[in-house]
C-alpha cells in the first residue's frame, strides 16, 4: 500500500473511532454533536491540506517529467543527426567506389573495342 493510501486509511480509522467513541460517551447530545462537528471540521482541514500537498507534488513531478522529456528529445535529435551524417558519408564513399568502378569498366570496354578493331585493320 502506498504511503498516501496508508495515511488516509489511518485518518479514516481515527475519524470513525472518534465518532463512535463520542456517540457512546456519557455526554449530552449537543456536546457530542459539537465534538463530532469539530472532529469532522478538523478532518476536513487535514484532508484539504493533504490534497494541496498532493497537488504540489504532482506539479513538481510533472515539471521533472517535462524536463526529462526535453533532455531526452535533445539527445535523440543529436543522435539522429550523427546517424544521418554517418549514413551520408557512407553513401558518398559508396558512390565514389561505384564511379571509379564505372570508369574502369568504360576503360576496359574501350580497350576491348580497340583490341577488336586492331586485327580487323591488319586484315585489310
Amino acid at each position: 500500500m502506498s504511503k498516501s493510501k496508508s495515511f488516509f486509511s489511518i485518518l479514516l480509522g481515527l475519524a470513525a473511532g472518534t465518532a463512535i467513541g463520542m456517540l457512546y460517551a456519557p455526554d449530552k447530545g449537543w456536546k457530542t454533536r459539537a465534538r463530532i462537528r469539530r472532529a469532522a471540521e478538523n478532518g476536513y482541514e487535514d484532508l484539504k491540506e493533504d490534497l494541496d500537498n498532493l497537488g504540489t507534488k504532482v506539479d513538481e513531478k510533472t515539471a521533472e517529467a517535462r524536463e526529462t522529456i526535453k533532455d531526452l528529445s535533445g539527445k535523440l535529435k543529436e543522435k539522429a543527426g550523427a546517424i544521418k551524417e554517418e549514413a551520408r558519408a557512407k553513401l558518398e564513399e559508396q558512390l565514389a567506389r561505384l564511379e571509379e568502378a564505372l570508369k574502369q569498366a568504360e576503360k576496359a570496354a574501350e580497350e576491348a573495342v580497340d583490341d577488336t578493331e586492331a586485327p580487323a585493320a591488319d586484315e585489310q
